[in-house]
C-alpha cells in the first residue's frame, strides 16, 4: 500500500503541457474503464477537451526539441555511468519510436474531431450546464446504449490520431521521475528554501509527504532558488493556512541540463 503521495510542479512550460496530456489521456482512459454510460460519456468529454487542447498548441514540435534533449541527456549520463545499460538502451529505442510516430503526424489530430458533426454537436452542448442532455440529443444515447464494442471501436478511432502525442509525452515525463532522484529534508514550521545552481535548468520539482496529515506543498520556483510552503485546509469551506509544525520530506529536481 502507497503511503506516500507525490505532489509535482512544472517549471517549465512545455513540461506543464507534457503534464496536462498526461492528466486528459489518463482521465480520457479511466472513463473507458468503467462499465456504465456515464464513464463512456465522461470520455468522449475528455476527447473533445483534448482536442481543444492539442489544437492551441503547437505540441509536436515541442515533444520533438524535448525528446532531442532527453536523447543528448541520456547519452551524457551513460557516459558518466550514472544509468544502466539497459535502461538506456530502453529509453533510446522508445525515444527513436516517439519521434518516427510524431513525424508521421500530417494533419492535426484535432482533425478527428472537429470535422465530426456528431462530436461538435456534443461540444456545442457542453458548456451550458446540462446542456448535453439526452432529451435535447436523442442521437447521443442512442450511441451510448450501442454494443460496447461498436462503441469503444468508433471511441478509438477517433482517439487514435492523438496517441503518438500522449506516448511521447509519457515517455518523457517518465525519463524525468526515473532519472531524478528523492533526498530527504525536514522543514521548521512551514517554510523551506533550497538555493540552486545557476547551471542547472530544473524543469520538474517533486515532493514527496505521507499520506492522510492534511499536508501540501505551495511551491515556487525562480532560477537561483525554490521555495516550499506547507499548507493544511480546515473547515467545510477547506480555507488554507501555513503549518505550524516540522515536517519530513522528500524532495526531487529534474533538469534539462
Amino acid at each position: 500500500m502507497n503511503e506516500f503521495i507525490i505532489y509535482e510542479q512544472p517549471v517549465t512550460e512545455n513540461i506543464r503541457n507534457f503534464l496536462k496530456s498526461e492528466y486528459l489521456f489518463e482521465k480520457f482512459n479511466s472513463g473507458l474503464n468503467q462499465n456504465n454510460i456515464w464513464g463512456i460519456k465522461s470520455s468522449l468529454t475528455t476527447l473533445i477537451e483534448i482536442s481543444d487542447f492539442i489544437f492551441r498548441i503547437n505540441i509536436k514540435i515541442e515533444l520533438l526539441k524535448e525528446l532531442d534533449k532527453t536523447r543528448i541527456l541520456l547519452l551524457s549520463l551513460r557516459d558518466d555511468n550514472k544509468i544502466k545499460e539497459d535502461m538506456y538502451e530502453e529509453f533510446i529505442s522508445n525515444i527513436e519510436t516517439c519521434i518516427n510516430n510524431l513525424n508521421s503526424i500530417s494533419d492535426s489530430p484535432s482533425k478527428s474531431i472537429v470535422d465530426n458533426d456528431f462530436l461538435m454537436q456534443i461540444k456545442s452542448k457542453s458548456h451550458i450546464p446540462a446542456g448535453d442532455n439526452f432529451f435535447d440529443m436523442p442521437s447521443y444515447l442512442n450511441f451510448l446504449s450501442s454494443n460496447k464494442s461498436f462503441i469503444l471501436d468508433n471511441i478509438n478511432s477517433w482517439y487514435k490520431p492523438f496517441d503518438p502525442i500522449f506516448l511521447a509525452s509519457q515517455l518523457i515525463i517518465d525519463i524525468k521521475r526515473r532519472n531524478s532522484k528523492f533526498h530527504s529534508y525536514k522543514c521548521s514550521e512551514s517554510f523551506f528554501e533550497k538555493k540552486l545552481d545557476k547551471t542547472v535548468k530544473i524543469d520538474l520539482v517533486r515532493i514527496k509527504i505521507e499520506k492522510n496529515n492534511n499536508i501540501f506543498p505551495d511551491v515556487s520556483v525562480n532560477p537561483q532558488n525554490i521555495n516550499i510552503i506547507f499548507k493544511s485546509s480546515h473547515g467545510s469551506d477547506r480555507l488554507s493556512k501555513a503549518i505550524t509544525e516540522d515536517i519530513n520530506f522528500e524532495l526531487s529536481l529534474s533538469s534539462s541540463r
